[in-house]
C-alpha cells in the first residue's frame, strides 16, 4: 500500500474504514455498519483489477 494512504480512516459516520482492505473494513456493511464505499475517497483501492493507467 502507497505510503500516503492511511492505514485507517474514520468516516464521516464514524466507522473506521480501512483503504484497500475491504474484507476487514467496517465500511463495506460486512460487519453490520452502513455501507461507506460510495463516500470513501479510496473506493477504488478496493477493486485491484482497477488500473487507472491501463484505459
Amino acid at each position: 500500500m502507497n505510503n500516503d494512504i492511511p492505514r485507517k480512516i474514520i468516516d464521516i459516520t464514524g466507522v473506521e474504514l480501512t483503504p484497500g482492505e475491504p474484507a476487514v473494513c467496517f465500511g463495506n456493511t460486512e460487519q453490520g455498519f452502513e455501507c461507506c464505499c460510495d463516500e470513501c475517497d479510496y473506493f477504488l483501492l478496493c477493486f485491484p483489477e482497477f488500473d487507472p493507467k491501463n484505459n
